[in-house]
């Protein structure tokens, strides 16, 4: 797992240098086509090894940064009501996101965010809440002891009631581009379904399994539309503006970075990086984690 942290360190370098390169060069995209930055986290824990881990103090650290550059925190409302009805965004906003649904979101992310009068967005796959099972990736963590265990049922309504909301991720954390059409639409239509029984309101946002190219089609956002979602969030790197597609939003996948390297990936600065999400890109980033021995999220 040592293997892990050079890869993190190599990772960090990279987008240092790419983003102050960019920014020094000017070729950031301007604010207009900027106007929704969504952060996707997954774990926050301090645990090691731990892939896709961002270590409470970081992400303490960060939460603060985003009020210090000037962004603006917004709920999943704000986001739906500027896409489905036309209402305009606060400057410079943020949206910050969970997946898979850990209980250290609950335990470690939710007073940082309550610190700072946050909201935020938890995208739980419905097969591993209170089951007991770890999750696929998180499989061989277990084998060495590392035990990442996500919320059960009875604490979404705690996740809620602090301001974190609830949204689907599906049934079995399977990305839909390895699923026939009939299991993919069971997916996000039977997820959604199970979720809204559970918490007595509407489902209307979905966040893909893994999230690139590769790992959806044009149809499988189609299917999120047709089952009643309002918005659905890729893993694609970058920004969204006014003309994105809702169903097919952006996110930043937030790692340990130095305060510098997560103000450049906020101003963009480190966009050209979203190649590694292309079909071509996950296909050979894949390639590298089994050369190294390293796991993905």
């Amino acid at each position: 797992m040592r293997a892990d942290r050079a890869k993190q360190l190599l990772k960090n370098g990279v987008y240092r240098a790419l983003g102050e390169t960019a920014s020094g060069a000017g070729i950031v995209d301007g604010e207009a086509e900027r106007t929704l930055r969504v952060l996707m986290y997954h774990k926050v824990n301090d645990l090691w090894p731990n892939p896709t881990s961002v270590p409470t103090a970081v992400f303490a650290e960060q939460m603060a940064l985003l009020g210090e550059l000037g962004y603006t925190v917004v709920s999943l409302d704000v986001v739906r009501d500027h896409y489905v009805q036309g209402s305009p965004l606060p400057e410079r906003a943020v949206l910050i996101t969970f997946d898979d649904g850990y209980r250290d979101n609950l335990v470690n992310a939710l007073p940082v965010l309550h610190e700072h009068g946050y909201p935020a967005v938890v995208f739980v796959p419905i097969a591993y809440l209170d089951d007991g099972r770890p999750l696929p990736h998180e499989e061989p963590l277990r084998l060495l002891g590392v035990r990442n265990e996500t919320v059960g049922w009875d604490e979404l309504a705690e996740l809620e009631a602090g301001g974190v909301r609830v949204e689907s991720h599906g049934i079995g954390h399977r990305p839909l581009s390895e699923l026939d059409q009939a299991e993919a639409a069971r997916e996000i239509a039977i997820s959604r379904l199970r979720l809204e029984e559970r918490l007595g309101r509407e489902v209307e946002a979905y966040a893909f399994v893994k999230g690139s190219l590769a790992d959806y089609r044009p149809e499988h956002a189609s299917l999120v539309q047709q089952a009643g979602y309002k918005l659905a969030f890729t893993s694609v790197s970058g920004a969204n503006g006014p003309r994105s597609d809702r169903f097919r939003l952006r996110r930043y996948n937030v790692e340990p970075y130095p305060p510098r390297t997560f103000e450049l990936v906020l101003r963009g600065a480190c966009d050209l990086i979203s190649v590694k999400d292309t079909v071509l890109g996950t296909h050979a980033r894949r390639a590298l984690n089994a050369a190294l021995g390293t796991t993905s999220r």
